[in-house]
């Protein structure tokens, strides 16, 4: 197949949405081309007339600007087949909110649903709500742990270091469970221990004891959770993070990490056979303290986890992304029929 790609290169879900998996389809020789700025929206008459030319199908990711919508307009107007790729519930989120920021949200949701001759999405309630809300056809492909993550590095360290990585909208789940004033106290017990936090995050715990990594290279993201001893996955349980994507255990597992999450959502069916444990809002003091106390039980889960994470990446499953290219490019023959 010959692919042509819309995505945001700073938006972190991009890569294991966008940048990894079709380079994995690269690998099994279709032709990919990938545009990454907001000005590759707007191409001229000519140059949409060169993609219908060129290309089987078009792959939109992330985007939701009215930019984005208009080109997967024109795009469908010329025939050809548009897969539009998403992973957050604005519909949900954002209802009932007038501020312009929601409303554009919404209505750049509202308009790929319209004209995407396939949506995909990170889990099956998302998809299903997108099915929902107009969307003609859409599936459900989990994120993949991509070629970087395979390379097995080991970063020696003295002590035991309590690790964590995620975005900025993950604070609020911190907040919620208390989780700095736990860290603080698990800090205060354990003379060893350390933090580290890989993210745009704040939390108020002595220097010496905790690194801080704002935001790093996607390559160089698998190396520093190999330096975890414990890693962490909290999530607050309500809609929006019932609809989130499980690749964060999966980057922990991998590494042959041992995990501790919330049981919402992504991880509410997951434990021990996939490298890790789930935690109750009222007890994450007491099972990473008992994680910290249990470097047996840290080994066992982590070897569990690794045999896991080896069934799910793209080396193994790019031919999921395959067939949804393959169904978008059907449905639009039969869209051109009707």
């Amino acid at each position: 197949m010959q692919i042509a790609a819309y995505a945001w290169d700073q938006h972190p879900s991009s890569h294991c949405r966008a940048f990894q998996p079709l380079m994995e389809l690269s690998h099994r020789n279709h032709m990919i081309a990938i545009n990454t700025t907001l000005e590759d929206l707007t191409p001229s008459d000519a140059e949409i007339a060169q993609i219908a030319r060129e290309f089987d199908v078009v792959y939109i990711a992330r985007y939701i600007e009215a930019e984005a919508v208009e080109l997967a307009r024109r795009l469908s107007a010329a025939g050809i087949p548009v897969v539009w790729d998403f992973d957050d519930d604005v519909l949900a989120s954002r209802r009932g909110r007038t501020d312009p920021e929601s409303v554009a949200r919404v209505s750049g949701v509202r308009g790929f649903l319209e004209v995407a001759d396939l949506v995909t999405t990170t889990s099956e309630r998302l998809a299903d709500r997108f099915l929902e809300e107009g969307a003609r056809h859409a599936v459900a492909i989990p994120n993949f742990l991509a070629r970087p993550h395979l390379n097995g590095i080991e970063r020696p360290h003295e002590g035991i270091v309590l690790g964590y990585i995620g975005w900025v909208d993950h604070q609020d789940d911190w907040e919620a469970l208390g989780l700095d004033e736990t860290v603080r106290e698990l800090l205060e017990d354990h003379d060893d221990l350390r933090v580290e936090i890989v993210g745009p995050l704040e939390f108020d715990w002595p220097a010496e004891r905790c690194k801080r990594t704002q935001v790093v290279p996607y390559p160089e993201l698998p190396e520093l959770i190999a330096g975890f001893d414990i890693a962490l996955a909290p999530l607050v349980d309500n809609p929006p993070n019932r609809m989130r994507s499980d690749i964060k255990v999966k980057e922990y597992a991998i590494a042959g990490v041992p995990w501790l999450a919330s049981p919402v959502g992504p991880y509410e069916h997951y434990g021990e056979n996939e490298g890790g444990r789930l935690v109750e809002d009222d007890d994450w003091y007491v099972e990473i303290d008992r994680l910290i106390g249990d470097r047996k039980a840290r080994r066992k889960l982590g070897k569990k986890g690794q045999k896991w994470a080896l069934k799910h990446t793209l080396l193994r499953n790019a031919g999921v992304w395959e067939g949804a290219f393959r169904a978008a490019i059907e449905v639009a023959g039969q869209r051109s029929l009707a």
